[in-house]
């Protein structure tokens, strides 16, 4: 069954969902790219830590982020939807929150966990986060890039994380994320969609890879943006034991949500 979305084809199972999440030509055409620098992924570390004092702004739509009382209710009823999508699944137990960053989820990761860990590599980030000072939370300040677990869990979860990953690192980053799984353990993940028109009032320009974005201060900083297909999300997940399911708001997230089957 198909339907028209902003004027393009959408196949639809026979329930009305989405067989797929459009995607942009970088996914679909098989570009190429130069690969990432270390160097690069520190900039974008230093970036983050700059930015932490003025983050949520993004996250609530404030300032700049405002978009107008209908633009944002959308922003906010589909985070309603996928928060609603986390809930049903009763994630439990021992639950790691990678990339936790402010803490935009970390509370509602908390309320299902019964220790959580959370790491970043940015602690000023994290200083911003308001379950750091709980007493059932694990705070650890590393790269993520580097990082191991030193334990299994129960539940694993990152936020707009793997928007932020090079292609070539995408499958390793899977590769970790089912290390630390227990087996049955499960994961979720929201990122960003790409969808014309609503870039945010912070991106300057994009180019292969990278994006540049520029603070309140007017200082600008190159950092890796990448939007990946919920077919190749799913595929390199499964290639690690991990069965995802990946689906995607009407206009603004890409939500996961699996399980280790090995």
């Amino acid at each position: 069954m198909r339907t028209f979305v902003n004027g393009k084809i959408i196949d639809l199972s026979p329930d009305g969902r989405r067989e797929g999440c459009l995607v942009n030509s970088k996914e679909t055409n098989g570009a190429s790219y130069e690969s990432v620098t270390d160097q690069q992924l520190q900039d974008q570390l230093t970036y983050y830590k700059e930015r932490a004092p003025e983050y949520d702004n993004w996250w609530y739509r404030r300032g700049t982020f405002n978009q107008g009382d209908e633009a944002n209710q959308i922003w906010f009823d589909e985070i309603s939807t996928v928060k609603d999508a986390f809930k049903a699944e009763h994630f439990h137990g021992d639950f790691l929150e990678l990339a936790a960053g402010t803490g935009t989820w970390s509370s509602l990761f908390l309320k299902e966990a019964l220790i959580l860990t959370i790491v970043d590599g940015s602690e000023e980030m994290l200083s911003h986060n308001p379950v750091v000072s709980e007493p059932n939370v694990r705070t650890i300040i590393a790269d993520l890039f580097s990082w191991s677990p030193d334990q299994l869990y129960d539940s694993v979860a990152f936020t707009f994380w793997i928007s932020h990953l090079p292609r070539e690192r995408l499958a390793s980053f899977f590769t970790m994320v089912s290390r630390c799984l227990k087996p049955g353990g499960k994961m979720f993940f929201i990122d960003d969609r790409e969808v014309a028109g609503t870039r945010e009032s912070h991106v300057v320009g994009t180019s292969g890879q990278t994006m540049v974005r520029k603070l309140n201060n007017g200082d600008h900083a190159t950092i890796v943006k990448n939007f990946f297909g919920d077919k190749e999300i799913e595929q390199i997940a499964a290639s690690v034991g991990i069965e995802l399911h990946v689906h995607c708001t009407p206009k603004y997230f890409l939500y996961g949500i699996g399980s280790k089957t090995v």
